[in-house]
Formats: C-alpha cells, structure tokens, sequence
C-alpha cells in the first residue's frame, strides 16, 4: 500500500489494473480488510471495475470466508455482489460462476451451488473443469454418489477429468471404504 500512496503522490494514478491487482495481493495475504478499503478507493476515485475486478473480489471474499461482508457502505454478500454484476453492465464468465459456486460449497450450501450451476448453463456459460471438479467434490465429501456420478459422467462428456484435488479425494475414500473402484475409474 505504501508503493501506491508513494504513486499517487507523484501524480502517478493507479488504473483499473493496477487497483486490481493489489486488491489481489491483499486478499491472497488474508487482509481483508484493506482490500475492501483498496477496492471503496477505487470506486470513490471513479476508476473503472471490469469483470476481472469484481471476480478478484469475489474469489477474495469467498477464499477468505466472507461470503457476507460490509462492502462499500453498504451490507452486501458475494452473492448479492454477483447477482448486481448486471446490473452494473457485467457479464459474469466461467471464473465468477465458479467462484461462487466454490463459495457456496464450502459453506456447505451445495443446493445453492447446484442452483448457480444450473443457471450458468442456462446463461450459456460453459462449465470448465475446475467448476465440475468443485461441485463433485463437495458431493462426494457429502456421500451423495448419486449426484457425484452425474456430474462426473457430464464433465467427462465435455472431455474434462478429474483434478489432483478430486482424485486424491477419491483414492481417500477408496482406502476407507466409502467408494469403489469405480469411481476412480470414471475420473480418468
């Protein structure tokens, strides 16, 4: 933050990826707090947010377990954040989408997940891998084999495969008993 204000002293005015990506490093440290302040100074400075932006803030929020959070003045979650990104002339992509849905999962709301995942597909916006991966994941830790085979079967339709992540998931529950071999077969 001190290279930025030492910038803005010199007369050097930070830009929309330049405000970004700071906001970027502080949420990747933890702190919170100052990439929201970063993130209200760019707004009160009038400098543009892009798509990449407020997906940079809603992975930060949502990595860092602030799901809901105060935010520009105003109480607003990342999921109402996400859902204003119309509105504000945005179109969500494969990254916010995922983000979310990753955001949803770990707050163990996966039928919230499944629902944004849903109405991705019906935005047109194709799934990528990592979206199908975090999605089967959270139902696999749930034990819901059902959905998890479905989802596996449409990922591995669109020609994507399972992460480390997933597969290291897997071999996890293969040791315990609480899949079969099958479903390690599905993934590759």
């Amino acid at each position: 933050m001190e290279v930025f204000r030492e910038m803005s002293q010199r007369g050097i005015v930070g830009n929309t990826i330049t405000y970004t990506t700071l906001m970027q490093g502080y949420f990747q440290v933890g702190d919170c707090d100052n990439a929201q302040k970063l993130f209200k100074q760019m707004v009160s400075d009038g400098v543009p947010r892009d798509i990449v932006t407020y997906s940079n803030l809603l992975h930060g929020l949502c990595n860092n377990g602030k799901l809901e959070k105060a935010l520009a003045g105003e109480i607003e979650d990342a999921h109402e954040l996400f859902c204003s990104l119309r509105l504000k002339g945005l179109q969500p992509d494969v990254v916010t989408y995922t983000t979310m849905i990753s955001g949803f999962c770990r707050k163990d709301l996966k039928q919230d997940a499944y629902a944004l995942f849903s109405k991705m597909k019906e935005d047109e916006i194709f799934p990528n891998d990592c979206t199908y991966n975090t999605l089967i994941r959270a139902y696999l830790r749930d034990g819901d084999k059902v959905t998890s085979v479905e989802l596996i079967k449409e990922m591995r339709s669109c020609k994507f495969c399972g992460d480390a992540s997933t597969i290291s998931l897997v071999y996890d529950m293969l040791y315990d008993g609480r899949l079969d071999k099958s479903f390690l077969k599905m993934l590759s």
